[in-house]
């Protein structure tokens, strides 16, 4: 697939596959399936946590915070995101792809609009 809208359209034509609305829906898919696995690739639910605490941790290096600090703070980050409450709204304000937008305009469109969320949890001015 070349990009987003193709998988979409894809999915929509599969008659054995339920269209995804929403990422909400779509992280919950992955949260139920039994590898917990994002589709297509080998990288799981586990290691991506993983992988966000530890790359929260490593971006907070330069700031005079103890590494307890850094520590709750990078898992709290990796929680909220994984938030039911937390998820459904960015769910909400992403909403599907544009019409015309590609793959990685989406997910530009959606990292840009999670920073957000983030800044204003953690009253972060950016």
């Amino acid at each position: 697939m070349s990009n987003f809208k193709e998988v979409m359209d894809e999915i929509e034509q599969s008659p054995t596959q339920s269209v995804m609305s929403n990422f909400k829906q779509f992280m919950d898919e992955i949260k139920q399936s039994p590898t917990q696995s994002l589709p297509e690739s080998d990288l799981t639910l586990p290691s991506l946590q993983m992988d966000l605490t530890a790359g929260t941790f490593l971006m907070l290096t330069p700031f005079s915070f103890s590494n307890n600090e850094k520590q709750k703070f990078s898992e709290e980050v990796s929680s909220l995101i994984q938030n039911e409450s937390f998820l459904s709204d960015f769910s909400n304000q992403i909403g599907e792809p544009l019409e015309q937008e590609s793959e990685d305009d989406f997910v530009k469109r959606g990292s840009n609009r999670l920073r957000k969320m983030l800044y204003d949890r953690f009253g972060i001015k950016g």
